[in-house]
């Protein structure tokens, strides 16, 4: 006889069929023993339960939900009647209310309060501060150097009177000095403590004369030490305060916002007044506060439609290639032989008489060691012609042959091209797979050089719009240099202090009448308990604090909260691993008892279904002992890495979910317990199938909140 675990009797009235033509004879049997499949009384016992939040009392039940999740279908329904409170997917992190340039735009956070709020949900605010889950385009940005190439044509901008400090021919307004900042020269430009006009602070330039056709670009690199303000106004032009796109952002305006770090200022104009005159005023004063670094190799005004020597020619010097791979070797030779007395020699693992032309192709097409890469800037977009001033080491055809590639293209080789076997220094014009003519729009574009046949030398590269043919040493090219501007240990310490600010500060001060309780600070610490830092490795969406801000970033944190939050906001530390970390913990309840200003500790407690739940009720009598509030977060069982359990048996989760809250009750404080919040309600480790029935789990849960078994 099958065994169940529960048996019902029951007395039957039955239809016995007993076959007589079409007549039915009626008969009762009594006593007859009808035994229920388990899943049916544990599921009538489950159904028999109300929602969860009948059971809480004055704990807060949350989950955690996206804006989706709660704004229509059955989780939505679910949610609203069994919880209080929601906590944001992602809504509430840097990587969406902060924008790459440095913006707030809280619109997301918006939307989602909104959507709680119709369903009478109250919302958590998880987390401003964290390691992880960051903007972290934006934050390394101030804290990390910034690369740029001179200009190809004559700068106007002489700074011998700037890096001298005497400022002939400009007028300073302000406080405005001359400072070397990390082995740079810069033009140091300080705020007052109170907001003031734009031009309390600011530097105008000398007098530059405007040539018939000329078209200007400005291009200025500005480190700022907080978010601030600022404008460039002229004299020459017809609108002598126009609106610009000045970051490149794609954003027009009369100012600009300068982020902290490095930014670059840069426009272009040919709206000249007809007076053949043009300055500029780089006005900086508008924000309290700030300190500018203005780097003066950076300043300049170009004539894009100027020329060295001849409309539209750029020379590069092959040894002046940003990027040479280790068999191109820069040799010296004779300057009335070489271009600038250097060129380099192109070898095939170090052997002038290695060649690799069985395929047609290098040995490892992606192989940097075998090209040089030079990087350089197109002012004016249209068509070129390329020519490469080269020889051979020995004319007798097996040094003969290399390949080119455009913006990192694909490698095209080019046979037989004038003076291609010469062992004299020549000019050849090259083609590429469309022909001898190349489109380059206005900006940055790149030339490699990779060698087939070792022993061929490159001297120098001339682009040119003209049909011109080059001769001799070609002219003298205005060499591109490449500057790296860093930021240095104080700077970056102020910058991400700044920073730390204005985050807390924007988001309390956006959200705080609508969100009252936040986790400040999430994860702060390592495996050991120390404050975490990078440790100098870099992840997608990390930002370090720490490396910065020392420890004391977290105590910072908290005072900038309290400060902003609104009156009776809780405020929470938050970590995970409390219940296996005992490191983690002691600095957990360290910090907690020495920061007035937290409120509690959000202990993200995520299980395995073999975890001891001894060791969460000592972490919870810890924990408690410090008086603060205590809030379970992120509550989630899972299977063990490597079991060959993939779903955990539904008795098993109900007693697992009811023996935590059993503690956290016995354990915790009523005055100490502020809630508890799943990581999701739905799924193989929720309270709900995916169908959004209620399981087993639901009913261990609702026993653990205090209902009746």
């Amino acid at each position: 006889m099958k065994i169940f675990n529960k048996t019902y009797f029951v007395v039957l009235t039955a239809a016995v069929l007993m076959s007589s033509c079409a007549e039915l004879d009626e008969e009762v049997e009594a006593g007859v023993e009808v035994e229920k499949p388990v899943s049916v009384i544990v599921g009538e016992k489950v159904s028999s339960y109300d929602v969860l939040k009948t059971y809480s009392g004055d704990l807060i039940l949350g989950s955690n939900a996206s804006l989706d999740d709660i704004s229509s279908g059955s989780l939505s329904s679910l949610l609203m009647t069994n919880f209080e409170q929601v906590t944001p997917s992602s809504e509430l992190t840097s990587e969406v209310f902060l924008t790459e340039d440095g913006r707030y735009d809280f619109l997301a956070a918006y939307n989602y309060v909104s959507a709680a709020q119709e369903k009478g949900l109250s919302v958590y605010g998880d987390a401003i501060i964290s390691n992880f889950n960051q903007n972290d385009t934006y934050l390394n940005s101030f804290v990390a150097p910034y690369v740029y190439l001179t200009p190809l044509f004559p700068n106007m901008v002489k700074p011998a009177p700037l890096n001298d400090g005497s400022f002939t021919g400009w007028n300073v307004t302000g406080d405005v000095s001359i400072e070397d900042y990390l082995g740079h020269a810069s033009i140091k430009m300080v705020n007052g403590t109170s907001e003031a006009s734009y031009d309390a602070t600011s530097i105008q330039s000398p007098v530059y004369t405007v040539a018939e056709g000329a078209k200007f670009e400005l291009t200025f690199y500005v480190l700022s030490n907080k978010s601030g303000e600022g404008r460039v106004t002229f004299t020459g032009l017809n609108n002598n305060e126009p609106e610009f796109d000045w970051l490149g952002s794609g954003i027009t305006g009369a100012t600009f916002t300068t982020k902290i770090g490095w930014n670059r200022i840069q426009i272009q104009t040919d709206d000249f007044d007809g007076s053949g005159a043009f300055s500029f005023n780089i006005e900086l004063g508008k924000t309290p506060d700030v300190s500018y670094f203005l780097n003066i190799q950076g300043l300049s005004v170009v004539n894009l439609n100027g020329s060295v020597d001849n409309p539209d020619e750029i020379f590069l010097e092959c040894e002046d290639a940003q990027e040479k791979g280790q068999w191109m070797f820069v040799e010296s030779g004779s300057t009335t032989a070489v271009s600038g007395g250097e060129y380099i020699n192109g070898t095939i693992d170090g052997v002038s008489s290695n060649n690799h032309v069985a395929t047609g192709l290098p040995s490892d097409a992606s192989n940097q060691d075998y090209q040089f890469t030079y990087t350089f800037n197109v002012n004016t977009a249209g068509t070129y012609y390329l020519w490469l001033r080269h020889k051979c080491e020995v004319a007798n055809g097996t040094d003969d042959s290399w390949y080119i590639s455009i913006d990192g293209g694909t490698y095209f080789y080019h046979n037989g091209i004038e003076f291609q076997n010469d062992s004299e220094w020549q000019w050849s014009k090259h083609n590429y797979s469309t022909g001898d003519a190349f489109q380059f729009d206005a900006g940055e574009h790149s030339v490699s050089f990779k060698i087939r046949e070792g022993g061929h030398l490159f001297d120098k590269i001339y682009l040119t719009m003209t049909s011109n043919r080059p001769t001799g040493l070609g002219s003298a090219a205005i060499a591109q240099e490449e500057v790296t501007l860093d930021v240095s240990d104080e700077e970056k310490q102020s910058a991400a202090n700044s920073a730390l600010s204005e985050c807390i500060t924007n988001v309390l001060t956006s959200l705080g009448d609508r969100i009252s309780d936040w986790t400040v600070v999430k994860n702060p610490f390592a495996a050991d308990g120390s404050v975490a830092v990078s440790g100098g490795v870099s992840e997608e969406g990390a930002f370090f604090w720490a490396d910065y801000l020392g420890e004391d970033y977290i105590s910072m944190a908290f005072s900038l909260a309290r400060e902003n939050a609104s009156a009776g906001a809780k405020l929470f530390i938050s970590e995970t691993d409390l219940n296996s970390n005992a490191d983690k913990l002691n600095a957990v309840i360290s910090y907690a008892n020495t920061i007035a200003d937290i409120d509690g500790i959000a202990v993200n407690l995520s299980l395995y279904m073999d975890s001891d739940l001894e060791a969460v009720g000592s972490m919870l009598e810890d924990l408690a002992a410090t008086g603060k509030l205590i809030y379970i977060t992120n509550l989630y069982v899972k299977t063990p890495i490597g079991s060959d359990v993939k779903i955990i048996p539904d008795p098993l989760l109900s007693e697992i979910y009811k023996g935590v809250l059993d503690l956290y009750v016995s354990k915790v404080p009523v005055s100490q317990q502020y809630g508890i919040s799943l990581s999701s309600p739905v799924g193989d480790n929720g309270l709900w199938n995916a169908g959004f029935n209620r399981k087993e789990a639901f009913m261990g849960f609702a026993i653990g909140l205090g209902a009746q078994e």
